[in-house]
């Protein structure tokens, strides 16, 4: 976005509503406008933003994005800043608030508990755990991966290969316990095949040779 917006004009505008939102007041100071058909105009205008802004939820939506931001603790002295003003934890906070506040049918969260207190966690998690639609997260929160979600994917590094499991995490870990050693007993038995194998080849070698 546009460094220079404002971070509650980044928020809104997941659901279009922060330049229409910019729109409407640039429109009513215009309106105010010595010269009469500036002000027609203005008039006009302020009308069919209006028309829009309400349409997509208007007020109702703008508190429902202060209500997220809030909980995020982003206050209305850090929403009412350009985002250029604003720190690097603040804006990943800003881009979460945008994210969770666009209504999506799916996301995709990568650590979206980095730079949050304690209490947002707490509230994040709970928001996630509410959430109707898909939802891909990557996380190292256990509590909120624990809560959260129904599918893990799980990347093998020494197999190459990634395993799904259709399941929530803590029957997760006691069935990725379970291939495990499932795996392990299988290497000990391929290992053991293959020990005999080359004993009796070494066999059959010294016969033959003899």
């Amino acid at each position: 976005g546009n460094p220079e917006d404002l971070a509650r004009t980044r928020i809104l505008d997941a659901r279009g509503l922060g330049q229409l939102s910019i729109g409407m007041h640039e429109a009513s100071i215009a309106m105010g406008d010595s010269d009469p058909d500036v002000a027609a105009a203005a008039m006009r205008r302020y009308g069919a933003l209006t028309e829009r802004f309400e349409a997509l939820g208007g007020y109702a939506a703008e508190a429902e994005a202060a209500s997220i931001a809030n909980n995020l603790s982003l206050p209305d002295r850090i929403l009412n800043q350009p985002l250029s003003t604003l720190s690097g934890g603040q804006r990943r906070r800003i881009e979460l608030a945008r994210i969770l506040f666009s209504d999506a049918e799916s996301m995709i969260l990568d650590e979206p508990t980095n730079h949050l207190d304690a209490d947002s966690v707490v509230w994040l998690r709970e928001f996630l755990k509410n959430y109707k639609g898909g939802l891909i997260v990557i996380s190292h929160d256990v509590e909120l991966v624990g809560e959260t979600v129904n599918r893990v994917f799980y990347l093998d590094a020494n197999r190459q290969v990634i395993d799904v499991y259709n399941m929530g995490w803590k029957h997760y870990l006691r069935q990725r316990a379970a291939d495990e050693e499932r795996r392990k007993k299988e290497r000990v038995n391929v290992e053991k095949k293959a020990t005999q194998l080359q004993l009796q080849a070494a066999r059959f070698g010294a016969k033959a040779s003899k």
